[in-house]
């Protein structure tokens, strides 16, 4: 219950509402507040008794939010602590990377409570002046789930989020490696080690990570299907074993008979044959070692993981439903497929056009003959 009342020595009228839980050392807990006009005025005291007013409906509806006093540096820390438990470690390292490097030291200081839109989006103005939207985008990903907690633990009223313009992810332009220079590619490196990385990212659309992942066991060379069920990533300056980063990328898939002939091939080879068939080379360490390979065979220059847009490419140009695609590629969605290669959709539109045309073409010419 609240109550309004005149401070003896100020004049001034202060309202008190009776909060429903105690205080941690078992005593009342209360909320005072102060109505705005001239002290002790008719006025003053009118705002206040609706302040108290406007209080108790929160409290007795269960609106009311406790705000909190910490800075945003105190809550993230403490949030770190509950929430990131329970996450994969590279995504725990990512997050803590974000509030060392990124959060903290521009805004890190403000209080909770007090963020508002612009300050979160200003800050995201001076980010993309050194980063990427792509970049800037995760990082405000990461902050709508911190103040998305916040806000139903009642630490705040609202998420600044909310109000704030997600920056766009812009798709880098991809370098798609020409038919004829694959095959000149793949001519170059037969027999080798090289061969079976190339084929698995060129051919069968695998990440970087899942090569240097797959296990001897994830292949049935009898049935010529790969399983894609872990995954090597960086953490820590380092490289972890791990889960693929989604349901989807965890898959099965079918692949050619010659894929799995070259990799038997190439294991038979070996003296020892390891239980990762390409542990011979660290993921990143292979990177450069196949832009040296590319610059030694006179070959333009792409990313290795510009091969699995390359197989993206093939399947599409060739008539395979992009629904098929997405799933050979691990695609969370066929929408990420269309949008990273709809260069390719253009062409398939006239090819698509070019069939019609044949087809329709037979039935006016049985027309004419009828005639």
């Amino acid at each position: 219950m609240g109550s309004v009342f005149q401070d003896k020595k100020t004049k001034r009228w202060i309202g008190v509402v009776e909060l429903p839980w105690k205080k941690s050392d078992g005593s009342r807990n209360q909320k005072r507040v102060y109505g705005k006009g001239v002290p002790g005025s008719a006025t003053q005291k009118k705002d206040t008794q609706r302040m108290v007013n406007e209080l108790e409906y929160e409290i007795e509806n269960n609106l009311y939010v406790q705000e909190s006093n910490a800075t945003l540096e105190n809550y993230l820390k403490e949030w770190f602590k509950v929430y990131a438990a329970n996450l994969e470690e590279t995504t725990q390292q990512l997050y803590q990377m974000y509030i060392d490097v990124h959060v903290v030291p521009k805004i890190g200081q403000l209080k909770l409570k007090k963020i508002k839109p612009m300050d979160l989006q200003g800050y995201y103005n001076e980010k993309l002046e050194t980063l990427s939207g792509n970049t800037v985008g995760k990082l405000h990903t990461f902050l709508n789930r911190a103040f998305k907690d916040a806000y139903r633990n009642r630490l705040i009223k609202f998420n600044p989020c909310d109000g704030v313009d997600k920056p766009k992810k812009k798709r880098n332009q991809l370098t798609i490696l020409e038919e004829e220079n694959f095959y000149h590619l793949l001519r170059m490196v037969e027999g080798t080690f090289d061969e079976v990385c190339i084929l698995l990212a060129g051919v069968c659309g695998l990440r970087r990570g899942e090569i240097f992942g797959l296990r001897l066991r994830d292949i049935d060379f009898n049935k010529h299907e790969i399983s894609i069920e872990e995954t090597n990533v960086r953490f820590n300056k380092g490289w972890i074993i791990k889960d693929p980063k989604n349901d989807t990328s965890k898959r099965k898939i079918s692949v050619p008979a010659f894929v799995t002939d070259t990799i038997n091939k190439y294991l038979s080879s070996l003296k020892i044959v390891p239980e990762r068939i390409c542990s011979q080379y660290k993921p990143g360490s292979y990177s450069g070692h196949f832009k040296k390979l590319l610059e030694d065979n006179k070959l333009p220059h792409i990313r290795f993981h510009d091969l699995r847009h390359f197989n993206a490419t093939i399947m599409l140009k060739y008539g395979i439903p992009d629904k098929i695609a997405s799933g050979r590629l691990g695609h969370s969605q066929v929408q990420t497929t269309r949008e990273i290669y709809q260069h390719v959709l253009p062409d398939m539109d006239h090819h698509a056009s070019d069939v019609l045309e044949e087809v329709f073409s037979k039935r006016n010419d049985k027309k004419a003959g009828q005639k």
